[in-house]
C-alpha cells in the first residue's frame, strides 16, 4: 500500500487506487457508469476504469471515494 502511495505521487496522478482481498479502494473517481454485481465501470479525469468480478458491491462510499466488495477477477484502464 505505501508503494502504491509513492508511485500516485511520482507520476503525479489525479485518482488512487488500491487492491486488497477482495476490496478495491478508489479515490478522486468522477462518476460510476455501470454497476452490476459482476461489472463496475468509473470514470476518473483521466481515463475509465472497468472491473470485473462476482458478487460486488459497493460497501462505502463518500464525495470522491469509493470501497468496493466482492470477488475481484479484473481491472482495466480505458
Amino acid at each position: 500500500m505505501v508503494l502504491d502511495v509513492i508511485n500516485n505521487a511520482l507520476n503525479n496522478y489525479d485518482y488512487y487506487l488500491c487492491l486488497y482481498n477482495n476490496h478495491l479502494y478508489v479515490n478522486n473517481y468522477l462518476e460510476i457508469i455501470t454497476f452490476s454485481n459482476d461489472l463496475i465501470i468509473i470514470k476518473l479525469t483521466s481515463c475509465t476504469i472497468k472491473i470485473k468480478g462476482s458478487e460486488m458491491r459497493i460497501k462505502k462510499m463518500h464525495i470522491h471515494e469509493l470501497l468496493i466488495e466482492g470477488l475481484i477477477s479484473g481491472v482495466s484502464y480505458e
